[in-house]
């Protein structure tokens, strides 16, 4: 089972810097919220980082600066489900 993502799940916020500028990111959701169903037509690189992420142990989400006006995606580290016996 690959785990949780505490960000989706309102556990921690995204605390990231922009790599640009140093200002904070704003967290605009999961890569793969703004992939479907357009998702043929985004660019090769983006879609594979989303299809792939949840099986490395990541969840990606799209983040702005609203400094410089960047886009960036953002791996976030997928924590253990906890195991309630309703899985």
């Amino acid at each position: 089972m690959p785990g949780i993502c505490p960000v989706c799940n309102g556990l921690t916020p995204l605390t990231t810097a922009c790599a640009y500028c140093l200002a904070p990111l704003l967290d605009y959701g999961q890569l793969e919220s703004y992939l479907d169903p357009y998702a043929p037509f985004e660019e090769d690189e983006l879609l594979h980082q989303s299809q792939t992420s949840v099986y490395e142990g990541y969840c990606q989400h799209l983040a702005y600066c609203g400094h410089c006006h960047r886009q960036v995606s953002v791996p976030v580290e997928l924590i253990p489900a906890p195991d309630n016996g309703y899985l």
